[in-house]
Parts: C-alpha cells; structure tokens; sequence
C-alpha cells in the first residue's frame, strides 16, 4: 500500500451524514453611488495635496538645518509658495469631498425570506 486510497474510506463521510449551515444577512443593504468623474476629480486633488505636503515638509526641514545664511531667504521663500499651494490643494479637496457628498445617490435593497 503505497500511498493508494482504500474505495472504503473515501466513501465516508468525515463530518457525518448531515450538515447544516446557517448564513445571517441584513434585510436591507444601502449602497451610495457617486459619479465618477467627481470621484476622480477629488482622487487627483487628494494626490496633488499629499504631494505638496511632502515637498513642503522636505523644503521646511531643509530650511532648518541650512547653515548658510545667503540661501535662506530663498528656502523661506520656496517654503511660502508650497505652503500656499499645499493650503489651496487642501481646500479643493475639501470642496470636491462636498460636491461628492451631495451628488451621492443612495440604492436601498431589500432581502426576501428564502430557504427554511
């Protein structure tokens, strides 16, 4: 018996003859629907906010640690400039999240009785 399956024991049924399963769902399921060009409007400013708060941050770190007294009126200048970029891309964020909000449409969907 090298590794060969007895027909005896794959007739058998581990787990018993019966088995019952029983699977709990809400009656009623709500899905918000949004437009997508909205959706991608307000993805393309979020990615445009988080990169200009890197930069901003790098360029204030930089800004910090430079010693040379010449330059440093131009990191401060660089870090002004991201900064208001970075305050103008976190509104517009702010306003597509609202405009998103309130073209979302909401589906309601009900469960039947089924099985039993």
């Amino acid at each position: 018996m090298s590794g060969e399956l007895n027909p005896k024991d794959t007739e058998q049924n581990p787990i018993g003859k019966e088995v019952r399963v029983e699977v709990s769902m809400p009656e009623k399921f709500d899905i918000k629907m949004v437009d997508a060009s909205s959706l991608s409007d307000y993805e393309l400013w979020v990615f445009i906010a988080s990169l200009l708060c890197n930069f901003l941050v790098g360029f204030i770190v930089s800004t910090i640690s430079n010693a040379d007294n010449n330059t440093k009126a131009l990191y401060i200048g660089i870090d002004i400039i991201l900064g208001i970029f970075f305050i103008f891309s976190v509104v517009m964020v702010i306003i597509r999240r609202k405009k998103l909000s309130i073209e979302t449409k909401t589906i309601k969907l009900g469960m039947t009785h089924s099985g039993e």
